[in-house]
């Protein structure tokens, strides 16, 4: 394995990555009258990911040990996960506009694109235990995403419990991985 093989393979989550990483800089160091430019920013710099990766690569490939596998179709299906979180950008301007949100708009592109990348992950593994680190990073941001009106009694109930449920089933699937792997000797 060579990094160019990273780089052709893990196409989606690096230029994934690099979209969180621009957004959280963007979000730490601007100022204030460039604040109203922040979900327009978001939505050209998905948009700009998605393009760049819609196309997928014809061969296929495995990395990290077989932990991480890349199929053509798998680039397909992030591509329609990265629209589906576009519509959800576009979607929720006005709500991020209102007064006791507008200062937790850069939170809340960067949960949504932590869970999108938990998501990448998961579709992309080749093991039980690189699914459960999927699966953790997109439920741990969409908690925080549950509760973000932390002030409503609703949405704090409904992170709690969120939390709670994800509790016991990450409990009770990493039983179900130790069980595997004392049977089988391998996570794959």
């Amino acid at each position: 394995m060579n990094y160019s093989e990273i780089f052709h393979f893990m196409r989606p989550e690096l230029t994934l990555i690099v979209t969180i990483a621009l957004l959280f800089l963007f979000d730490l160091f601007a100022p204030e009258r460039l604040r109203r430019y922040f979900h327009p920013l978001a939505c050209v710099l998905l948009t700009v990911q998605i393009l760049v990766n819609i196309v997928p690569t014809p061969d296929s490939g495995q990395l990290f040990g077989d932990m991480y596998q890349y199929e053509p179709m798998q680039s397909i299906v992030k591509s329609m996960l990265a629209i589906g979180t576009l519509i959800v950008f576009l979607q929720s301007n006005e709500w991020l506009r209102r007064e006791d949100t507008a200062h937790k708009r850069g939170e809340f592109y960067l949960l949504t694109l932590s869970t999108l990348l938990g998501m990448y992950f998961m579709i992309s593994v080749g093991n039980f235990l690189m699914f459960f680190l999927g699966m953790e990073l997109a439920s741990i941001p969409m908690a925080c995403l549950i509760a973000f009106d932390k002030y409503r009694h609703n949405s704090a109930e409904a992170g709690a419990k969120y939390i709670l449920c994800a509790l016991f089933s990450s409990g009770l699937m990493l039983y179900g991985i130790s069980f595997i792997y004392g049977t089988a000797g391998t996570l794959y």
